[in-house]
């Protein structure tokens, strides 16, 4: 009696998976040594998605699953050297998700799951950085992070969302980004440029609007608002700054600039409707706390 060898087994499983999947199109194209890329469509109602992979270099390895999924796409492209990509999309309709890396020992990360209309996008040139992307039942919702250097790091994270936008920037080295939102609306944008600089933004309601800007060595800056049509600023130029600024309730708005080295500034804002707080601190070691 013949055993079924390893790869006949494997090859009837995906067969017994993709039964009931359809005008799927998988691409794959690799130049170099050692390269290594996987696809997944298959599942019940995986229809009409797109995966195109590209890698050139030396021991990259790339990974796409679709599962559930109808319509979307999956782009991954890699330069480089021991790069690592994945991206899994399931039970949505339409999204699209992107890694384009060039470099050596990056690593980048998207999920999808539940949700529709959305684009996930992830850009690192340099090595040893790290982005992740997660967004589960968010419709209409985009998240992009954009890193160049070494050791950045950057996630973000859309759930339960509709119409957000989340965008990261870094350029510099050891820089971290972090971005969390839940509802409808809401823009975060963080940008970083130097050494060791350090953000959050997190977002729940409608409407919220944040913004973090950082140029220099060891910047701390957090953003946080619950509520609707709250806007909140940071901008940080020199080295070891911290600015806070949390915000909860109803059209708020806060501004914090600093611009020198060892500021702190925190703004809290408590009140029900349409507070607004301005920190501007100019020098070193200046502190400034408000409370509204």
């Amino acid at each position: 009696m013949k055993t079924f060898t390893p790869i006949a087994a494997a090859i009837l499983l995906a067969v017994s998976g993709s039964a009931f999947a359809g005008n799927n199109t998988a691409t794959t194209l690799q130049t170099g040594v050692g390269n290594n890329a996987n696809v997944n469509q298959t599942g019940l109602n995986t229809d009409d998605n797109t995966v195109l992979q590209v890698q050139t270099g030396f021991f990259n390895n790339a990974e796409a699953t679709q599962s559930g999924e109808n319509g979307s796409m999956i782009m991954q492209v890699q330069l480089g050297a021991l790069n690592y990509a994945s991206s899994t999309q399931s039970y949505g309709l339409s999204n699209n998700a992107s890694i384009m890396q060039v470099g050596v020992a990056n690593t980048a990360k998207t999920k999808q799951t539940a949700s529709g209309l959305s684009s996930a996008s992830i850009m690192q040139s340099g090595f040893l950085n790290y982005a992740k992307i997660s967004q589960t039942v968010s419709l209409l919702s985009s998240a992009s992070i954009d890193q160049t250097g070494v050791g950045n790091r950057a996630k973000s994270v859309q759930f339960v969302s509709l119409l957000d936008s989340s965008t990261i920037s870094q350029d510099g080295a050891l820089n971290h980004a972090d971005s969390w939102q839940s509802g409808i609306l809401q823009s975060s944008s963080i940008t970083q440029s130097g050494l060791g600089n350090d953000a959050d933004s997190r977002q729940i309601g409608l409407f919220n609007d944040a913004s973090i800007m950082q140029d220099g060595v060891g910047n701390e800056a957090d953003v946080s608002q619950l509520g609707a049509a709250n806007s909140g600023t940071t901008s940080q130029y020199g080295f070891f700054n911290d600015s806070y600024i949390g915000q909860v309730g109803v059209g708020h708005m806060a501004t914090t600039t600093q611009v020198g080295g060892f500021n702190n500034a925190l703004v809290g804002q408590l009140g029900l409707v349409g507070d607004t707080a301005t920190a501007t601190q100019l020098g070193f070691g200046n502190s400034a706390v408000i409370f509204q």
